[in-house]
């Protein structure tokens, strides 16, 4: 017999579970408020040293590299259309879960854009279908990644964090994932305001001139393993 698919209240029950009040309270604010007229984000920037994994056992959950095979998810896909790396894991013809990573730089959104050193990578995504939570597929999916990035030759990884999920701060912590800053911004008819560690300024950025934030701008907070100021300097117009 197939399962019916669970209510509206239902997923917003599991989302006030899993993710908190506050993330569930901005998703339905952007939901209700078209995001050209007003968006506001706070991320955690995370940061993993691939060199710890290089010859780590990794549990064993399935997990391979994506190259196109069938029973591909249309978000890994479309990542993969774009060049980028994405571990999955799968089962029988299903892809359950996955994490894509992309390597050089980002478009986080059509206005911003991640720039990252040649052997950097940068996690653009993971996913574990509600179904498959609380097996530990997160972990492994991050674990093989992070070794075979190692082996490739890839020096730390990044990501970007919703601060208020606290269902994704959980799994970025399991990850092994360290916080090392924190960009928020409020964007408002194209006019943004936006905070790196507490450096603030603004502008009209878009997709034909968008703001870079260069990743090596995080370096102290990386090397201390703690919070430090970060230089504006280092937050530049394309």
């Amino acid at each position: 017999m197939t399962s019916r698919p669970p209510s509206r209240w239902q997923r917003l029950r599991r989302k006030l579970r899993d993710e908190g009040p506050r993330h569930t309270a901005l998703l339905i604010l952007n939901g209700l408020v078209p995001r050209p007229l007003i968006d506001v984000r706070v991320w955690v920037v995370a940061s993993t040293d691939l060199s710890d994994f290089i010859d780590a056992e990794i549990p064993d959950v399935g997990v391979h590299w994506n190259h196109g095979a069938d029973g591909d998810d249309a978000a890994v896909e479309e990542r993969l259309a774009q060049g980028k790396l994405a571990a999955v894991i799968e089962r029988g013809d299903r892809v359950v879960a996955w994490e894509i990573f992309a390597a050089g730089d980002f478009v986080k959104e059509n206005w911003l854009r991640f720039t990252f050193r040649d052997k950097d990578v940068y996690g653009i995504a993971m996913f574990v279908k509600p179904e498959y939570r609380g097996q530990g597929l997160a972990v492994g999916l991050a674990s093989f990644a992070y070794r075979e990035l190692a082996r490739l030759g890839y020096l730390r990884d990044y990501g970007v964090t919703d601060a208020l999920n606290l269902s994704s701060l959980r799994t970025s912590a399991k990850a092994r994932h360290w916080p090392v800053g924190r960009i928020v911004y409020v964007r408002c008819g194209g006019f943004t305001v936006i905070g790196i560690d507490g450096r603030f300024r603004a502008g009209f950025w878009s997709a034909r001139n968008p703001l870079v934030i260069d990743f090596s701008a995080f370096d102290d907070k990386v090397m201390q393993g703690g919070e430090t100021g970060v230089s504006a300097s280092t937050v530049h117009l394309e």
